[in-house]
């Protein structure tokens, strides 16, 4: 269970997990220490359409002083952005807001180690270029080329970055479940554990299993 320190010796740990969520699940990880092993996500590329997540993320660093202020925009060419939301905005003075009808848009956010981003819901699935420009990392994506994998921009600091990807148009399900096999192979310690992340932006992990020598 959770929190256990077990001794394997060259015994497989079969590790069983169960999410349900209080909104749809966008993935979940297991983790090997800090190393991501298996991502499970409760959707295929199939359900991928004209909804596309523009998310950032980090930390300055560890401690006080950690919030990082985003300051941002973007802007498509070739396509017009039908409708968008905000994502994980708790801070009611700091909002996204229009500033081209259909083609750009601005923000200002802080984060201190969680996520905050913006979906846009486009009129055409894989059309257009897609303008990032942010005071901490900018960057182009070519949404011809957006399949299932995220597009990243790395921005220093602490798992400080800029990601677009794809989700499902419309809001799925808050249950997912795994099965991970272990090995231990390493010399020292190794916590097991998972990282669960919603589609409003809200994440939880759970107690590592300790498997020692």
């Amino acid at each position: 269970m959770m929190g256990d320190i077990i001794r394997p010796g060259p015994v497989p740990m079969q590790l069983d997990v169960e999410i349900i969520g209080t909104a749809p699940v966008e993935r979940l990880d297991v983790l090997h220490g800090t190393q991501v092993a298996q991502t499970v996500r409760p959707y295929t590329a199939a359900h991928l359409g004209r909804r596309v997540r523009v998310l950032w993320q980090g930390a300055e660093y560890r401690g006080r002083g950690r919030e990082t202020h985003w300051q941002g925009r973007l802007t498509l060419t070739g396509n017009r952005i039908a409708g968008f939301a905000a994502v994980n905005f708790l801070n009611p003075e700091r909002l996204v807001h229009q500033t081209s009808p259909g083609t750009a848009l601005a923000w200002t956010s802080v984060t201190t180690g969680n996520l905050a981003g913006i979906d846009l819901w486009l009129d055409a699935t894989r059309q257009g270029v897609l303008d990032l420009e942010t005071n901490i990392v900018s960057g182009r994506v070519d949404l011809a080329a957006l399949a299932g994998d995220a597009i990243t921009f790395e921005g220093g600091g602490l798992d400080r970055r800029l990601s677009v990807y794809r989700l499902p148009e419309t809001d799925w399900g808050n249950r997912v479940t795994c099965q991970h096999t272990v090995q231990r192979t390493c010399a020292g310690d190794l916590p097991v554990y998972v990282r669960v992340t919603q589609a409003d932006g809200h994440q939880a992990w759970s107690s590592p299993i300790y498997l020692i020598a």
